[in-house]
């Protein structure tokens, strides 16, 4: 029988490439920099998928830019951050639609909303 036969497809990660601008001097940039000396080459080979770029922009605080295969980007400002927590950020990206976060909106709408709340089935059942 086909692995695929249980209704599951193949798993597609939705980051597409990963930039990272750091500052050659600034203090800022300490953690990325040290991530990229010690963790970059890491976690690229563990992701093939994800393009990772490295670009110096000198005399900025550093940044992560992702960008997704529905074409929507994320820019997150990681400066003063620690390795660790770049590694978080990246860890959090590549589990990430790109979608943008909507509120979600209750399809019902009442004049009289319920003060005891909404009705479910296991409201009255005995314990």
């Amino acid at each position: 029988m086909a692995a695929s036969a249980n209704g599951v497809g193949r798993y597609v990660c939705q980051l597409q490439r990963l930039t990272l601008n750091y500052c050659r001097a600034g203090g800022s940039s300490r953690g990325l920099r040290e991530f990229i000396d010690k963790s970059l080459v890491d976690f690229a080979s563990k992701n093939p998928q994800i393009a990772v770029y490295v670009r110096e922009r000198n005399g900025k605080h550093p940044r992560i830019v992702a960008n997704y295969l529905n074409g929507n980007s994320k820019i997150i400002d990681i400066k003063n951050e620690y390795p660790q927590d770049i590694q978080v950020w990246l860890d959090r990206l590549k589990g990430e639609s790109g979608k943008k976060i909507e509120k979600i909106r209750k399809f019902w709408h009442t004049d009289h909303p319920s003060i005891q709340g909404t009705w479910t089935p296991f409201m009255n059942k005995p314990l």
